[in-house]
């Protein structure tokens, strides 16, 4: 079992992240192809925060029947208690650290640092009252077709869609996406995730989110290019979830994840760095105020630190 009183100064937590996903996708495991099934978005037990950002793809990649989380400081408040031999994971969050702005000046400045946290799921805990766990409603039947259309209705500032094109993609300097006709489309599930693609890609516009790795041009190949693609791939495949259809599935997997393993190992921070900013573009699209975009710690805190 896990303990939560020590902390690691020195501990790399971009690096930790990286590898476990990498981990991951060295076997053949995408963890923002992985459908959520009837386990449900991974949320706190307690608090029904929805785990955000990097979090909700390595809890999602768990596999876990049923998606509910706490910390060990919950799981005591609860009178519950850890299995032996089971393990926490990890969840990361940003927390500001007041720091001097010059060695000759006192003034201070609050400069985000990544920290992390420890969670266990239901199914590592005993005694954890029954009461507390929902209980799935089957009866309830959701259309994710109309839920797709909803999304995209609720949008507030939606760009220019036209449906003229031989292939999807967004036009930074109309602010439009251009798509195919549905009709051209192996699937509507299909259509859907691929316009939310496109979606996620115009959030990034200067009159929206000012995304450098959009509104810059950067050039193809380029690793600004390929983080505009993963955040792209990540905010269209929770769009899918939220609607309730599966994303596109990846065509080659083989040098999809090869590509991707390349990348990540090149640089540790990009995997945190583009799934927060994905999650940015999805709460824009969605209307998410800000104070509700903010990941919030849950308890008892197992930090580390690093620059």
């Amino acid at each position: 079992m896990d303990s939560q009183n020590t902390s690691s100064p020195k501990l790399d937590i971009y690096q930790l992240v990286t590898d476990q996903i990498c981990a991951l996708l060295q076997k053949g495991i995408i963890p923002w192809q992985k459908p959520w099934n009837d386990s449900g978005e991974p949320i706190n037990l307690l608090s029904k925060r929805p785990y955000r950002g990097i979090n909700l793809w390595l809890l999602l990649s768990l596999s876990y029947e049923q998606n509910y989380f706490l910390t060990w400081e919950q799981i005591k408040s609860v009178g519950g208690s850890v299995k032996q031999g089971e393990h926490g994971h990890m969840i990361v969050f940003w927390k500001p650290l007041q720091k001097k702005e010059d060695q000759q000046d006192d003034k201070q400045k609050a400069v985000p640092m990544l920290r992390y946290y420890k969670v266990f799921n239901i199914s590592q805990c005993t005694h954890v009252p029954e009461h507390l766990i929902p209980k799935l409603d089957a009866s309830i039947e959701i259309d994710p077709i109309l839920e797709c259309e909803a999304i995209l209705n609720n949008v507030s500032d939606m760009p220019a869609i036209s449906f003229n094109g031989k292939q999807a993609y967004y036009n930074i300097e109309r602010d439009a996406i251009v798509m195919p006709k549905m009709k051209n489309f192996k699937s509507s599930p299909g259509y859907y995730s691929t316009l939310y693609h496109e979606l996620i890609h115009s959030s990034g516009s200067k009159g929206r989110l000012d995304r450098k790795t959009l509104t810059d041009m950067v050039p193809f190949g380029s690793e600004s290019y390929a983080k505009e693609e993963l955040i792209a791939e990540m905010g269209s495949a929770y769009l899918c979830r939220f609607s309730g259809i599966l994303p596109n599935q990846i065509k080659n997997t083989v040098a999809y994840l090869d590509n991707w393993l390349g990348v990540f190992k090149n640089d540790k921070r990009f995997l945190i760095n583009a799934s927060g900013q994905a999650q940015k573009a999805v709460d824009f699209i969605l209307g998410r105020k800000d104070n509700e975009s903010k990941e919030e710690v849950e308890g008892s805190v197992e930090e580390s630190m690093v620059s």
